[in-house]
């Protein structure tokens, strides 16, 4: 699959509710995520489908993710189609994360995430666990941290044009979040 960094992509999100209370409760969480995961993606829902359109790195996918498994963990019905994430050959799912893949099963690991964190804390300049914990936040919609972790890693390893490709993207969304707030 191939997306354009300037290309918005459509990830799709078919609502399946049994009843009127399922319908309150999908918007209740709709306006959570909202809230929750600040994005720049086009959010709109008609019909019991909800498109969301942006490029990935706008917070589109922090907003997608946490509102699936919000759905997920209340036993709501729906399909979805996210062209950022793809199953492999084993079927294990795989989460597109700038220009590279990881397994969702590592980005959703509670337990690996603790261990990656310990050992960033006893050596700042373990570049593997910076770099995890720089696409793990990413992946949750925890931009700040995600900065802080990519920045580490780029202090280790200045070159690495992945490092830079998402401390960049992720600059790009703080500073719009900051222009609008500046704003209102």
């Amino acid at each position: 699959m191939t997306t354009g960094r300037d290309n918005p992509t459509i990830c799709q999100i078919i609502l399946k509710p049994r009843h009127a209370g399922e319908v309150k409760t999908i918007n209740y969480y709709l306006e959570l995520a909202r809230e929750r995961i600040p994005t720049f993606a086009s959010i709109n829902l008609k019909d019991n489908k909800l498109n969301i359109q942006g490029l990935g790195y706008d917070g589109r996918c922090a907003f997608c993710r946490y509102f699936r498994r919000s759905l997920e963990n209340r036993g709501l019905r729906f399909s979805s189609n996210c062209p950022f994430e793809v199953q492999n050959g084993t079927h294990a799912w795989q989460v597109k994360i700038g220009s590279a893949f990881f397994g969702r099963d590592f980005l959703e690991d509670e337990e690996r995430y603790l261990i990656y964190l310990r050992r960033a804390d006893n050596d700042p300049r373990d570049l593997e666990a910076q770099l995890a914990l720089g696409v793990i936040h990413e992946y949750h919609g925890r931009f700040a941290p995600a900065l802080a972790c990519y920045w580490a890693a780029h202090e280790v390893d200045p070159g690495d044009t992945f490092i830079k490709e998402r401390l960049q993207d992720i600059l790009a969304l703080l500073q719009k979040i900051l222009v609008t707030a500046g704003r209102c």
